[in-house]
């Protein structure tokens, strides 16, 4: 038994280890093109699996190539800057149009989201930039597709672990890829998010992704059933929170804060999570204190800064021209110019919150459509018992947190959705067959 638990610990160190000695290799970014090469077929092979319908395989190659995303955009120029949500269309089309499932639909939401879709795409047609308009909607046809597949499949418990241990190993891969530049020489820090501590990956979006790490370590530390790796999990909640620390974007750190709050609220009778809250807490602090001493104390005045960096002036400003064009918006992709036209802001800029953007480009009929959507999500969610329900906001939540914070900008975000949506808990059956529903990890009946 002691010989299979050593096995078993050193397996999963190991391969934590593997995921960082590569984040290494590639952060010295020697060969980026090659990256992005491996990258597209490990896209391919993620195709070939959807093709085959090995469903929790499919799932458990995207975290690889979610979390690549940030690199081959900024260095694999061969690679095209859409890549993954071109491929996340192809994987749940082949994954739809192949559908064997026997459970019926448990959500009608995505019927909004296509609904939105289209009328965002005959508004597109006043768009005055074509480009941004086109990946708007590509990153939209992602999420509808995905929430489709997810309307119409059953995510297991131990299905949904394996994709969070995926996770988890990606992004210890991203850490490494990160402190390579650390590795490299010493890094100049500025009081505000900039890619000079990320070696060279956007900020904001980083703190998006080692947010929802840390989040998933921090479920493993409080479920008993990953006791025996208590202190990996710590010392490795302790590495993504630094990481998103190092960014200097305060998103991330917003995102863990309020999904601790809500692990906290539904589980406020659990006497075991408030002791290995506990734990958690000198692992945090030695987080912030590193990034203290390494930023020379930037870090205090960066959270010390009062505004939201210009988005609460965004939201202002959004709102402004929804009210100006209240149908049907002043068109997809034209909030950049119009609020610096209409000097409802200081120079062009994106909305960065999808929710208003929407507002402001398609007017009524796209608020209707679109918001409509993840209130219809939010209800089918809530009617679900104990750990489904709680889980299933978990994910929603943190999506809705970075599509606020960030606009719908990375290919996390499907992802996030799908696993909110194809986790119901009231199976509705075709015709009689025996659904394993096993359990383990951080997402346990």
């Amino acid at each position: 038994m002691v010989a299979k638990l050593i096995q078993y610990k050193g397996n999963t160190l190991q391969k934590y280890l593997l995921a960082f000695t590569i984040g290494i290799i590639i952060g010295f970014r020697a060969f980026p093109e090659f990256v992005g090469l491996l990258d597209v077929l490990l896209g391919v092979v993620c195709l070939y699996l959807a093709f085959q319908l090995r469903v929790k395989d499919v799932f458990c190659v995207m975290p690889y190539l979610i979390y690549t995303e940030m690199f081959t955009r900024v260095y694999a120029h061969a690679v095209p800057y859409l890549f993954i949500q071109y491929l996340l269309i192809g994987v749940f089309l082949v994954l739809i149009l192949n559908n064997k499932s026997k459970v019926r639909m448990h959500s009608k939401a995505f019927i909004f989201l296509f609904f939105f879709i289209i009328i965002e795409f005959i508004n597109g047609t006043r768009s005055e930039n074509p480009d941004i308009a086109r990946g708007l909607l590509i990153n939209s046809l992602v999420l509808a597709l995905g929430s489709m597949w997810g309307s119409f499949h059953f995510l297991s418990a131990a299905t949904v672990n394996k994709i969070l241990n995926h996770v988890k190993y990606a992004s210890i891969y991203l850490c490494g890829f990160i402190i390579t530049k650390y590795l490299a020489g010493d890094v100049e820090f500025r009081v505000s998010s900039g890619s000079e501590g990320t070696n060279g990956l956007a900020p904001v979006q980083l703190s998006g992704y080692m947010g929802f790490a840390a989040v998933v370590f921090f479920f493993s530390i409080m479920n008993e059933l990953e006791r025996k790796q208590l202190v990996l999990n710590l010392i490795l909640f302790s590495l993504t929170l630094t990481i998103m620390l190092l960014s200097f974007s305060r998103g991330g750190i917003y995102f863990v804060g309020i999904t601790m709050c809500l692990y906290f609220l539904f589980n406020w009778n659990s006497f075991k999570s408030y002791f290995l809250f506990l734990l958690v807490i000198p692992f945090a602090l030695l987080a912030y204190y590193y990034v203290s001493q390494k930023t020379n104390g930037l870090i205090e005045q960066r959270y010390e800064q009062e505004g939201s960096s210009g988005r609460d002036k965004l939201v202002k400003a959004g709102w402004t021209l929804f009210k100006e064009e209240p149908l049907v918006g002043v068109g997809p992709a034209n909030f950049n110019t119009e609020v610096n036209e209409k000097e409802l802001y200081s120079q062009q800029s994106g909305a960065h919150n999808e929710f208003i953007r929407v507002a402001a480009e398609d007017g009524i009929l796209g608020i209707v459509t679109y918001w409509s959507f993840f209130i219809t999500v939010f209800i089918t969610i809530f009617k679900r018992t104990k750990i489904r329900r709680e889980y299933g906001i978990y994910f929603l939540i943190f999506f809705c947190l970075i599509t606020v914070h960030n606009g719908l900008k990375i290919s996390l975000q499907p992802l996030l959705l799908t696993l909110a949506i194809a986790t119901p808990d009231i199976l509705k059956i075709k015709r009689k067959v025996n659904v394993q529903n096993t359990s383990n990890a951080a997402f346990a009946n």
